[in-house]
C-alpha cells in the first residue's frame, strides 16, 4: 500500500463517514512528491486536518493539495477538489 492513513484519534467516528485520498502536489511539474519511493498522501476521514498538515511550512505558490472521496456516494461524481 503506497499511502498512510490517518485515524481521527481516540475519539470514535460516525458509522458511515466518508473516507478521502488527500495528496499534495508540486505546482511546478504537477507531480505528487515521494518520500523515499512513497507518494506524500493519506487516508482521512478529516481532509481538512489533512490538507493543513500538508501545507503547514510550505508556500502556498510552489504547493498545492488535491482532495477525492475514496468511495464516492451513489449518484455523486467524486471529481477531486483542490486546495
Amino acid at each position: 500500500m503506497n499511502q498512510f492513513i490517518v485515524t481521527d484519534g481516540p475519539a470514535v467516528r460516525a458509522e458511515g463517514e466518508q473516507l478521502f485520498s488527500v495528496r499534495l502536489i508540486d505546482r511546478r511539474t504537477g507531480e505528487v512528491p515521494s518520500l523515499n519511493g512513497i507518494p506524500l498522501s493519506v487516508l482521512t476521514h478529516s481532509p481538512r486536518s489533512a490538507v493543513a498538515a500538508f501545507l503547514r511550512g510550505r508556500n502556498r505558490l510552489l504547493w498545492r493539495t488535491e482532495v477525492e472521496p475514496v468511495s464516492a456516494p451513489a449518484g455523486d461524481a467524486g471529481d477531486g477538489r483542490a486546495f
